[in-house]
């Protein structure tokens, strides 16, 4: 999606506030005096400078303010967001949003000499940019990069990719999430994005872990449920057969969910205790 310019904003007043009332006095004058040179080459200046005026305190932020900001960009959250990086947010906010050429020079200007941490706060405030396609190059070279920090800037708890990626950039990052051994749960779309592409994938990935002694994450099953077909049935009987409870419990929430009626009649012949009760989200915590 593409946030109006109305919101980017009144998010922008909100970071406001919110910096008003959580940076100390000094950190204040400090951003605030930077601000208001309203000159491009003193943001960029002030995002790389921003750590040590701000510190690195999680941001605090009521209910009340987590509303408001899930009312101006869905799926977006601050919650955790360490200081600094609100404050560099709240900077890009104020490149000249309405004239797409200097805003987009401007932050390919920090794109081009980030070191990890200012990469982080980019990738983590794309989906409140204007012009999300701008970016989309800088983030499918993301799922790329070897900097840990990085890629869980982008791929969890951010909506972007799932709005932006063509399938075979989403598909590469979901697989490099279960590949690293990352919460697949914290990747926003999860669900929506599922493809058959990806199912295939996914089932080619078991195989490959299982020959090995190893798993797939529990919660990764979820994307298989719309797809699941006659090859998938072995499969599904290891994951009822495993030794290991949340895999028991992926095969009885996929056969539950599935349309595919072998697959269900299967899930009957395996009943799992309180299955009743399952829910996918509650395997997050067991990775691979």
């Amino acid at each position: 999606m593409t946030v109006p310019l109305d919101s980017i904003r009144l998010l922008r007043q909100r970071l406001e506030e919110i910096l008003t009332e959580q940076l100390p006095e000094n950190g204040q004058q400090w951003l605030f005096s930077r601000v208001d040179r309203s000159s491009t080459s003193a943001l960029l200046m002030a995002f790389v400078a921003a750590p040590r005026f701000t510190g690195k305190q999680p941001v605090s932020l009521s209910a009340e303010r987590r509303q408001e900001l899930a009312e101006l960009r869905p799926e977006f959250r601050l919650l955790a967001w360490p200081l600094d990086r609100v404050t560099r947010l709240y900077l890009l906010l104020q490149l000249p949003l309405e004239n797409r050429e200097a805003f987009t020079q401007a932050v390919e200007t920090l794109f081009d000499t980030a070191e990890m941490n200012e990469l982080v706060a980019l990738y983590a405030s794309l989906p409140v940019l204007p012009y999300p396609e701008a970016w989309l190059f800088r983030a499918s070279e993301a799922v790329r990069s070897n900097m840990g920090l990085v890629f869980e800037a982008l791929a969890l708890g951010n909506p972007y990719p799932s709005e932006q990626f063509p399938e075979p950039a989403w598909n590469q990052l979901v697989m490099k999430t279960i590949f690293n051994d990352k919460s697949v749960g914290s990747i926003v779309g999860l669900v929506e994005r599922s493809n058959p592409t990806l199912a295939r994938i996914l089932v080619d990935f078991a195989h490959e872990r299982w020959a090995a002694g190893r798993y797939v994450p529990a919660r990764a099953w979820q994307m298989v449920v719309p797809f699941v077909n006659e090859a998938m049935l072995p499969d599904l009987q290891r994951l009822f057969t495993s030794d290991r409870a949340v895999d028991r419990q992926a095969a009885a929430l996929l056969c539950n969910e599935t349309n595919f009626e072998p697959a269900r009649a299967l899930g009957r012949q395996f009943p799992v205790e309180h299955a009743e009760q399952l829910r996918w989200e509650n395997l997050d915590t067991q990775l691979a």
